[in-house]
């Protein structure tokens, strides 16, 4: 019915029905789907822009005499359509489709309010004219700060940035040509990281304080109605910040290490200020640990949303409390709860997965990483010497929406980087099969990682997390050492 409709004259419904399947196709593991309804959906909301705002507008309806609710809808589909472009496009190399150079082109009005949305706007006429040129910065000095009501403006300026965040890591982040010389380190005020945290802030500033967590709690904004909006803006701010972090701490630190930069090459051209390393992980670990309690928190009082961003956040932030709790010393032991918090975005994407078959890849991730550090921790010398650079698979794993399935690679990677003094596991032991009943899951989480290292291949903890191994092609006996 869609690919009837998508070529007939446009449709609002037609496109948000494409928008509900970019998101479904997304869940479902069938990106490239997702990819093309998305953009079919914005190109039928362009043609009925273009309907009113051209030179000679095809629809002669004067504005005025528009229903306000329809605008108000069509509207909302409109930025939903900026918004779901961003989702889509930013964990990929995909360019997104919708700038907000030209949303002020096509003069869509800036994101209506929930009273606005709800009655439609008061000056209708007025607001026909278009954005302000720099609308994702103009918003930030303004003198009233955007309040629960305007959330959907908050995440339209929100994913804005994080759009310039995601193009940052995935066009190599500090490996990129010259971004190691010293006026592109991360703490030289003029450099592209410095740049875009600095706007995440300004963003972060700009909204009233009640938007932000864990000052204001999800149970107080849930029974207000606006549980879900409170969540999503603060798993956006702090999983963005995360992204922005972690791009320059090593993948793979020592028991001993404390924090400091990238270890590989390239190395940073000029040295950190004093201090700033300790305190780029403080923030770093303590937006994982943030975003853990808001997903326990939302659970807690019914606003869990099973949707794709919000598992990448738990996802992401997952393998930032595995890191903090293997290696406490990274954050200077100031992440005493990293076990627990680790535990509630696996908790999270336990239920996830029951819903969309990514969160099977996401677990996935998470299980061989697992692997690697609580060998990595264990044993010293075990992987001595071997840098990012040496599990490049695994941790570009770490940062995609798409998630595919990478799990031999995974594997073979965590082998072929073993010391050679090292004996691998013999064959009997990898095809023995370890019954899900043996493990209890409220054991203490280090007793469960000896599991998981001792049966990397049988995934001792992880058969509660993961499909039957039927339905996972692992194949560890195809794996060379």
């Amino acid at each position: 019915m869609l690919s009837e409709w998508s070529f007939k004259p446009p449709k609002l419904q037609v496109a948000q029905a494409l928008l509900i399947m970019s998101l479904y196709e997304w869940g479902s593991r069938e990106f490239h789907r997702a990819w093309i309804y998305c953009g079919i959906a914005i190109r039928i909301m362009q043609a009925l822009n273009s309907l009113r705002v051209a030179p000679y507008p095809l629809d002669p309806t004067p504005p005025s005499q528009r229903d306000a609710i329809s605008v108000a809808i069509e509207n909302r589909t409109f930025w939903a359509c900026f918004i779901i472009d961003r989702m889509v496009s930013s964990g990929t190399y995909n360019p997104p489709m919708l700038p907000m150079s030209e949303m002020d082109k096509l003069k869509i009005i800036r994101p209506l309010s929930a009273v606005e949305f709800a009655f439609g706007p008061s000056d209708l006429s007025s607001q026909q004219t278009g954005l302000d040129p720099s609308f994702a910065t103009a918003r930030h000095g303004q003198t009233a700060p955007l309040d629960i009501t305007q959330s959907f403006e908050v995440l339209v300026a929100g994913y804005d940035i994080w759009a310039h965040v995601m193009t940052f890591i995935f066009n190599d982040g500090r490996r990129a040509p010259g971004m190691c010389a010293p006026q592109n380190c991360p703490w030289a005020l003029e450099s592209p990281w410095s740049k875009t945290m600095r706007h995440l802030e300004e963003w972060r500033a700009s909204q009233h304080h009640r938007l932000h967590y864990p000052n204001n709690s999800v149970v107080a904004h849930t029974t207000l109605g606006w549980g879900e909006s409170f969540t999503y803006i603060n798993l956006l701010y702090y999983t963005s910040t995360i992204m922005l972090h972690r791009e320059y701490f090593p993948f793979l630190p020592t028991p001993a290490s404390v924090p400091r930069g990238p270890v590989d090459q390239p190395t940073l051209e000029a040295e950190a200020p004093e201090g700033w390393w300790d305190e780029s992980a403080s923030v770093l670990f303590g937006a994982a640990a943030q975003i853990a309690k808001l997903l326990h928190d939302a659970s807690d009082c019914g606003s869990e949303m099973l949707i794709p961003f919000v598992g990448f956040c738990a996802f992401s932030a997952a393998y930032m409390n595995l890191y903090a709790y293997l290696f406490p010393q990274m954050n200077l032991g100031r992440s005493p709860d990293a076990e627990t918090h680790l535990k509630y975005c696996l908790a999270y994407l336990e239920n996830f997965r029951h819903v969309w078959k990514l969160g099977e890849s996401w677990i996935a991730t998470i299980n061989h990483a697992t692997i690697l550090y609580q060998r990595a921790a264990s044993d010293k010398s075990r992987y001595q010497g071997k840098t990012r650079k040496d599990f490049n698979v695994l941790h570009q794993s770490l940062h995609e929406f798409r998630v595919p399935d990478r799990s031999d690679q995974h594997l073979q990677e965590i082998e072929g980087a073993e010391a050679p003094s090292v004996p691998l596991i013999p064959d009997p032991v990898l095809e023995s099969n370890i019954g899900s009943d043996m493990l209890d899951l409220d054991m203490p989480l280090n007793n469960l990682l000896n599991e998981v290292s001792t049966y990397a291949h049988e995934q001792g903890m992880w058969s509660h997390w993961w499909p039957p191994l039927d339905e996972v092609n692992l194949a560890p006996h195809d794996i060379q050492p």
